[in-house]
């Protein structure tokens, strides 16, 4: 009996969470070629564990008082159908990752959604709402600066001028907009009954403390996204506030989400200390910028795509577009769709396969549209 449930919680641990899985195998292989050494800590970005880390307490924090709830009920009661409530999460993640970037976005958004909709929706639709949102905060961000790292890692790196790069990203951020405002019609146009939406008769007064207090922590995550703070000082007043407030949060913490981002650092850390692969970058990148920026985001994600790439051209516009649009592609092409694949994952009737398929299939096709802009 005992070997049954373990065999069968080994099972159900390697189906929800098959990317870690997958990304720490990637690891450990690559281990073999190049062997552990200090360097390693060189490849981890600890400023995005912390930030993940610091929203998801801070996410937490906010729902453990009830304000997804209450936001919910008045959400549904606006939005009268299925098509404009999934419409209107598409386009907080679209709009939001602009200003807050594309992880920040998926990891408020994709939550609430999943909460507010996930009743209303058969398994087939749910899942097109999570690939749509995050391709929303994918294609937003794209538009602006620090609307992901690999934006401000370019912007900085190239000293970009912004008029340059607003002009560059507009065409592809302005078709991602139209492309989203038709993916409702994937949407059943079923009204919400609002007689069905239980009133849940709370209001935020008696937590307003707490609420006080999340919302000084989420605008100090946010304000060291921008950097004006240091995530050091954030990390530790946030680990200070919750575990006065209500220490239970830090158990809803997605540690593997965060093995996972670790494990992916030290595969693509590793693959850029073998020699053979440089070279090979090296001699097909000249005047091939997007294509091989997209390929190889497909491989090892868009932004140690820009960091490894950055090293051989001086054409900081191309790299630019190549890996914004190698953003689209595979699970991990871009590392915040891990975000929201985690969140669908974690429900009780998740079909993961399902999932992956039409993630990819949605992604093809934005891709594909979106690489006809960059041929005429």
């Amino acid at each position: 009996m005992k070997s049954k449930f373990n065999k069968q919680s080994m099972i159900t641990f390697l189906k929800k969470e098959a990317v870690l899985v997958i990304a720490t195998a990637l690891a450990l292989c690559s281990c073999i070629v190049v062997p552990p050494s200090k360097a390693y800590f060189n490849y981890i970005d600890f400023r995005v564990l912390s930030l993940l880390f610091c929203l998801m307490l801070i996410v937490a924090g906010f729902r453990s008082i009830y304000l997804f709830d209450i936001l919910a009920e008045k959400l549904l009661k606006y939005a009268h159908t299925i098509r404009r409530a999934s419409l209107m999460f598409i386009l907080l993640c679209f709009w939001g990752s602009m200003v807050i970037t594309n992880d920040v976005a998926l990891i408020l958004f994709v939550p609430f959604s999943i909460f507010t909709l996930k009743k209303y929706m058969s398994g087939r639709t749910f899942i097109f709402l999570i690939v749509l949102e995050t391709l929303g905060a994918n294609l937003g961000s794209m538009f602006t600066p620090i609307g992901n790292p690999q934006n401000l890692y370019i912007f900085s790196t190239y000293q970009m001028n912004p008029l340059i790069f607003f002009r560059t990203m507009f065409p592809y951020a302005g078709i991602s907009f139209i492309l989203l405002l038709l993916s409702a019609f994937l949407f059943p146009k079923t009204t919400i009954d609002t007689k069905e939406i239980k009133s849940l008769k709370r209001s935020l007064k008696p937590y307003a403390f707490s609420y006080l207090f999340y919302t000084v922590l989420f605008l100090f995550a946010l304000a060291t996204v921008i950097r004006i703070f240091s995530f050091e000082i954030t990390l530790v007043i946030c680990i200070i506030f919750v575990f006065v407030l209500n220490k239970r949060l830090f158990l809803q913490v997605d540690y593997y989400l965060l093995l996972t981002f670790i494990a992916f650092f030290i595969f693509v850390g590793n693959l850029g200390q073998i020699s053979q692969i440089q070279n090979g970058i090296q001699s097909i990148l000249q005047s091939h910028e997007i294509a091989v920026s997209i390929l190889l985001s497909q491989i090892i994600s868009n932004v140690p795509a820009t960091l490894l790439l950055s090293h051989f051209t001086d054409n900081g516009i191309r790299l630019l577009i190549g890996v914004n649009l190698g953003g689209l592609g595979t699970l991990i092409a871009s590392m915040a769709s891990l975000i929201s694949y985690k969140f669908y994952a974690k429900e009780k009737e998740s079909r993961n396969l399902s999932y992956f398929l039409w993630f990819t299939c949605f992604n093809l096709v934005f891709l594909g549209i979106l690489l006809l802009l960059v041929a005429l």
